[in-house]
């Protein structure tokens, strides 16, 4: 019996001793650390493409990028009257395939159905917006 106690509390005297400090969950150093990936989880880049890949000169592209979904939100806009849904797709397809060279992915898959929006901007001109939504993959 006495073996068995002087065993154990050698045991228990050793893990003591060999104990580390709190890390992980509940450290001090772990709420900056769960304030950064709250930041990062929810930070979005803006991405204006240099290339357009289209003739139309009233056009525009604007890349909304997230990081930590690898998921991208890409609008073409240009005004009603030059808007012509084919360029406006293939400008989009061509821009999309520039960001995936530049951030080194492999594919991507649509995530909703791309849609074509039309309205007036603050200056009261009739503007037509092309909205895609994708995922990429590594």
């Amino acid at each position: 019996m006495k073996k068995i106690f002087t065993f154990t509390l050698a045991l228990m005297l050793g893990a003591c001793l060999f104990a580390q400090g709190i890390t992980g969950r509940g450290a001090t150093d772990d709420i900056t650390d769960a304030e950064t990936f709250e930041e990062q989880k929810t930070r979005t880049e803006i991405i204006i493409p240099k290339d357009f890949h289209t003739t139309d000169t009233t056009a525009s592209v604007r890349i909304e990028y997230s990081p930590m979904y690898d998921e991208v939100r890409i609008y073409y806009e240009c005004m009603y009257v030059t808007y012509d849904h084919g360029q406006a797709m293939n400008a989009v397809l061509e821009c999309l395939e520039d960001f995936r060279v530049e951030h080194k992915y492999n594919l991507y898959r649509y995530l909703k159905e791309d849609k074509t929006k039309y309205f007036k901007d603050d200056k009261k001109r009739s503007k037509a917006q092309y909205y895609s939504y994708v995922k990429f993959y590594r």
